[in-house]
């Protein structure tokens, strides 16, 4: 059976982890210019294995397991050096804090550094050159046919990394114009499905809502049960592959079953604790940047040092949100805005010279802290919005306030995924993001989103 994404990232995964561990015996065998012994071996590889946890903490947020980045263009393999940089920096720090008088490791972590790194990126060249990402796909099967699906296969036809290859459409309504899916087989009728799974070696079989409400189509779909295949709805297969709700699903009765425990009590006790130590890392950030942003800020354009505003949080209640100001201040208020509410734009005018590196770094964000201390934000959650612009999309989307659920966050799902929101399309986009945060709450996603929020912070990607 062919490999998906994750799968393929777990490939990754497991090979750094033998590249480091066989890097680590070149390392003892080339400075002792012997083969290492057991005594040798043992007396380095528990801190070595603790170092290698670090390495791969750092690989994530560096981006080199998102697959999507995965070439052979140079800048992919500069990020190995960086990485490795950075590798070799954090653990002599480590080894600094936590001595051995029994070893002197300098010469050996240089040398696993090497050796560990250098073979993880030969390792990734024979994987781009010889397997590549269409070795490596899933093909898919879809039974009837959505706008859903249609996004999914576009999607899937402009991002090939991702693993999923559609190899046929059953259309019983006959929706589709042959002509614009020349890749892809299209088939008429049920009864075509098993033969193609066959025949096109399928993997997952995604079927409309509305064909598993057919009851002349319910024993076609009952025989995929003994097949060697995945049966997935359109939904659970929107979110596996976009990150997102389909607006499709939008109702109260859907809403009411996946979003009802959105706040367990051992989740929020410790997110709650977690936002303290967040707030208390955060502000000792913020004392020691202060005078030097202050500055930057003052002597570089008029008005306001902070910038407040009021936002709407949980359970739709207002707070003022604290930040460095970042645009020049062309209303009374200090705002950049003189004719009433507008969003950010890629590119904006009003953003002052310093205030691209507050945004590209996030240090604008600094003075949040205080919010978090406070309980007006946490961490990880949906950013928060101003009470006009939520005025306005709750016109226009009845289900917006499902956001304020939980607490607005710092950082969040939908940060990562979109740029600036300055369309109506685009904000519904964020709403889906949000509202798949909302429904997989959980530590292991909150883990992924700040590690891959400190990757946008150091490759200077804020906005």
């Amino acid at each position: 059976m062919k490999l998906g994404y994750r799968m393929k990232q777990w490939i990754l995964i497991i090979f750094d982890g033998l590249s480091f561990l066989f890097g680590f015996w070149l390392s003892l065998a080339t400075r002792h210019w012997q083969i290492p012994t057991a005594e040798k071996i043992e007396l380095h590889i528990i801190l070595f294995i603790i170092v290698f946890g670090f390495w791969f903490i750092f690989n994530y947020i560096n981006g080199l397991y998102d697959l999507r980045h995965i070439s052979h263009e140079k800048k992919y393999y500069k990020r190995f050096i960086e990485t490795g940089l950075i590798a070799l920096i954090v653990s002599i720090v480590f080894f600094y804090l936590v001595p051995n008088q029994k070893i002197a490791p300098k010469t050996i972590l240089l040398l696993n550094i090497l050796f560990g790194y250098g073979i993880s990126a030969l390792f990734r060249f024979a994987y781009i050159s010889f397997v590549g990402t269409k070795r490596l796909q899933t093909n898919i099967i879809f039974v009837g046919v959505t706008n859903e699906m249609l996004a999914l296969i576009n999607y899937m036809k402009q991002s090939p990394e991702s693993g999923y290859n559609v190899v046929s459409i059953i259309d019983t309504e006959q929706k589709l114009r042959p002509k614009e899916y020349q890749d892809i087989e299209i088939f008429k009728n049920l009864n075509t499905i098993r033969p193609a799974i066959t025949n096109y070696n399928a993997h997952i079989v995604v079927i409309a809502p509305h064909i598993q409400e057919q009851e002349h189509a319910l024993p076609e779909l009952y025989q995929l049960l003994f097949w060697n295949v995945s049966v997935m709805d359109v939904t659970s297969f929107y979110e596996q592959v976009t990150g997102r709700i389909p607006p499709s699903t939008f109702s109260e009765s859907w809403f009411l079953e996946h979003l009802k425990h959105t706040d367990a009590l051992i989740y929020s006790k410790i997110r709650r604790l977690l936002d303290y130590i967040a707030a208390i890392a955060i502000g000792a950030i913020f004392v020691a940047t202060f005078p030097f942003i202050a500055l930057a800020i003052k002597i570089t354009s008029k008005g306001p040092l902070f910038f407040t505003q009021h936002r709407i949080g949980y359970n739709g209640q207002q707070f003022t949100m604290y930040k460095f100001r970042s645009m020049y201040a062309l209303a009374a208020d200090g705002s950049a805005e003189e004719n009433g509410w507008e969003f950010a734009k890629k590119k904006d005018k009003r953003i002052t010279t310093v205030g691209k590196f507050l945004r590209k770094t996030r240090l604008d964000e600094l003075p949040q802290f205080w919010n978090l201390f406070r309980g007006d934000m946490t961490l990880i959650g949906p950013r928060p919005e101003r009470p006009a612009i939520v005025k306005e999309l709750e016109a226009r989307m009845p289900y917006y306030p499902l956001r304020h659920l939980v607490r607005p966050g710092i950082t969040g799902w939908a940060v990562l995924h979109q740029h600036y929101t300055d369309t109506l399309e685009s904000s519904l986009e964020k709403l889906q993001y949000d509202l798949y945060y909302i429904k997989n709450r959980s530590f292991l996603l909150d883990i992924s989103i700040l590690l891959r929020t400190i990757n946008v912070v150091i490759r200077l990607k804020g906005q």
